[in-house]
């Protein structure tokens, strides 16, 4: 209140200042007002003009922050201040005295009030600007612990965080770099734009410590572009959050944090596709098991943003459960209430059947997102029973009693390692694939299933990106299983967004596979991590290297390169990273005695006979191995649904 009130008194003193200026520079001579209702007049103008800057916001402006916007408001405040007085003078058809005769006011005037009322407002706040930036500053503890540093990006971002770090002590802007050929030799914020391949020489000039990235809009290859020129000058380099991290547009130095993988991953956005979105969640009631998973918390962030009727969330882990159940109390918190959907936390097990029907029954779910399942490869070749117990016999339960209370809609999470199975966890995913498409083609479904694929998310639990960095943080080594493996990556909140938009395609248990783009060498990967914590790789090349690289082999049930696509026919759907594959299907006739024999061996817990039913149920015409091991399906192909 106090800074209002000073500013307030400001504006007023500026007002009559420069109405006195105007009037002086009109007439050549210093003025001095002898009419009662001129007086009144600019005294009216006065208060309609603070209104106006009230109404504008003007004093609710951060001062030491100055953009575009508030340069408009403050002119748009001048402005109105100015016309108000004009309006009532000539209202009042009042005459002043110039060189002794009486005339009406000059209408040059009121151009050039508004002029200096604008100069004066808007010089006024500057100045207090840098006096609080000032103030804000605390001197260095000394002049060699400052770091002089380079920000690549001359853009928006780069602006915001130039101000910012002209604010911080340790720091020393230096220049500004770009790709931009058309920058080059131009000034920002008072620095100059160098080439990008002008670094090296600023680096040697300069003795520059960190270049900061400040590229949220760039594309993949530019980003990536500058990330290999920084780190290949033995520079450390940060970049500011990705526009999904942080969407305000305003970077301070506290949010620049250092490069990392998911920086090399990141692909360029995709604009979603707003229609589908709505469609999926907008006043819907939504179930998701595994909620408090890597996948199932990013689907609950995203389905709260948008505008469900009420959001279940069902885990069995109680610690997951909780984490995912107290972060969106703190995001349900800045909803308007007349907005704020229902959050209900239930620990259980979709293997539970009478609990999933009263779940359905008792709030009335008409959305169930599928994300529960156990997906560590090597860990479910030593747990196969309970593994395909819990991934087909849980979606079994959840796939019937969707089907049987005729719910909207049900997604399920899938994985590209159901893609011609070489494991437990690929085989039993892909026989809930089945499961989903065999209801989906019954005569009697209303509820529109279907199932979305995709590969690795980034720092998924049990992640290997975290394995590396936990790595890397104790010396290394990092272990590879193969120099030749590769793995497609995605983030977790694309992936996310791009499961809830192919969600609301789904209509006949179609299988969604999303765009993850080129597979990444899992050997490259890791020695870019290790690169980019500011060590080096330890080989037959560089012996005196940080960090050695092993490679320890593929694990039980592990492939060297992993697919998306049973077949190679897929169809574009209304989004470019969204496809349909073409893949067989089998009825449910044909597979329910199948599923009675797998329920019976998982039952009786015997492993070897669980392998052997998940074997019958996965299609052999895509295993050439089992063509030669003379493994038979009973199944008959039907053809395609997509």
């Amino acid at each position: 209140m106090r800074k209002r009130a000073i500013l307030v008194g400001y504006d007023g003193a500026a007002m009559a200042v420069s109405l006195w200026g105007a009037f002086s520079a009109r007439l050549g001579i210093p003025y001095v007002p002898q009419s009662a209702k001129l007086i009144l007049a600019a005294c009216v103008s006065f208060a309609i003009g603070i209104f106006a800057l009230y109404r504008l916001q003007v004093y609710h402006i951060v001062l030491r922050y100055f953009d575009l916007r508030t340069v408009t408001r403050i002119f748009s405040g001048a402005a109105i201040a100015a016309i108000a007085w004009v309006i009532l003078v000539y209202l009042m058809q009042e005459r002043i005295l110039i060189s002794g005769l009486p005339s009406f006011v000059p209408r040059s005037v009121a151009f050039i009030y508004c002029g200096f009322l604008f100069l004066m407002l808007f010089m006024g706040r500057y100045v207090m600007a840098l006096l609080l930036s000032g103030a804000a500053r605390v001197p260095p503890p000394s002049p060699h612990a400052r770091f002089n540093i380079v920000i690549y990006g001359a853009n928006a971002a780069g602006i915001s965080l130039a101000n910012s770090v002209r604010m911080t002590p340790q720091y020393r802007l230096v220049a500004f770099v770009d790709d931009d050929p058309a920058l080059r030799g131009q000034i920002l914020a008072g620095l100059p734009i160098h080439a990008s391949y002008e670094l090296p020489q600023i680096s040697r000039a300069e003795r520059i410590s960190e270049v900061f990235l400040a590229l949220s809009s760039a594309s993949r290859s530019q980003r990536l572009a500058a990330i290999n020129r920084v780190t290949g000058l033995n520079l450390k380099a940060k970049t500011i959050p990705a526009p999904e991290e942080i969407v305000s547009g305003r970077f301070t130095v506290s949010d620049v944090r250092p490069i990392d993988v998911s920086d090399l991953l990141r692909r360029d956005p995709v604009e979603p596709i707003g229609e589908l979105i709505r469609d999926a969640i907008q006043d819907h009631t939504i179930l998701v098991t595994g909620a408090g998973g890597s996948i199932g918390a990013e689907i609950c962030r995203q389905v709260l943003q948008g505008g469900p009727r009420k959001l279940v969330l069902l885990d069995h882990s109680e610690f997951t459960l909780y984490a995912i159940d107290q972060s969106l109390g703190e995001m349900l918190d800045k909803l308007p209430r007349d907005t704020r959907p229902d959050i209900v936390p239930v620990v259980g097990s979709m293997l539970n059947e009478a609990l999933i029907r009263s779940l359905l029954r008792e709030h009335d779910v008409d959305c169930i997102y599928h994300a529960a399942a156990y997906k560590h490869v090597p860990l479910l070749e030593r747990n196969e029973v309970v593994g395909v117990e819990n991934n087909v016999l849980g979606t079994l339960i959840l796939v019937r009693a969707a089907f049987e209370a005729k719910l909207t809609r049900f997604t399920m999470i899938s994985t590209d390692k159901a893609v011609r199975p070489k494991s437990v966890m690929g085989a039993s995913k892909r026989t809930a694939e089945l499961i989903v498409q065999a209801y989906a083609d019954h005569p009697a479904c209303e509820t529109a299933f279907g199932i979305v694929r995709f590969g690795n998310v980034l720092d998924s639990s049990g992640s290997v990106v975290q394995r590396f960095r936990k790595q890397i943080a104790q010396g290394g080594p990092v272990t590879v299983t193969h120099q030749e493996i590769t793995r497609y990556f995605m983030s977790i909140p694309e992936a996310t967004q791009l499961v809830l938009q192919a969600s609301a395609m789904a209509r006949d248990g179609e299988v969604f596979v999303l765009d993850m783009g080129e597979p990444v060498r899992i050997d490259e990967l890791a020695r870019n991590m290790v690169q980019l914590s500011g060590m080096s790789v330890r080989d037959e090349n560089n012996p005196a290297g940080d960090i050695e690289i092993q490679y320890v082999g593929l694990r039980p049930g592990e492939k060297l390169y992993e697919e998306l696509f049973v077949g190679e026919d897929t169809l574009e759907t209304t989004h470019p990273r969204i496809h349909m594959a073409k893949e067989r299907f089998v009825s449910l006739q044909d597979l329910q005695p199948h599923l009675d024999e797998l329920r019976e061996a998982i039952g009786s817990g015997h492993a070897g006979t669980v392998r052997r039913k998940l074997r019958e149920l996965i299609d052999p015409e895509d295993e050439i191995e089992r063509v030669a091991e003379g493994v038979v399906t009973p199944f008959t192909r039907r053809g395609t649904n997509a």
